[in-house]
């Protein structure tokens, strides 16, 4: 793989199998539907004049354990 062109990223298997699925019912690559995907976001932020400042991120798994 040319990594100065392309890097692999770890998403939890459940996001994948959402992008995975999306992207095949709309008829493009992983990596196009994540390119549109962020393009959104960052359009967004835009918008909303958030740019600068980050969204929290939730922290490990949000299901209590039984």
């Amino acid at each position: 793989m040319d990594t100065s062109r392309w890097k692999s990223i770890l998403v939890p298997r459940e996001v994948y199998e959402e992008i995975k699925e999306l992207s095949k019912a709309e008829g493009r690559t992983i990596g196009g539907q994540l390119r549109l995907v962020f393009d959104w976001y960052k359009d967004a932020q835009v918008k909303n004049n958030d740019h600068t400042k980050p969204r929290p991120r939730p922290r490990g798994n949000t299901e209590k354990a039984k």
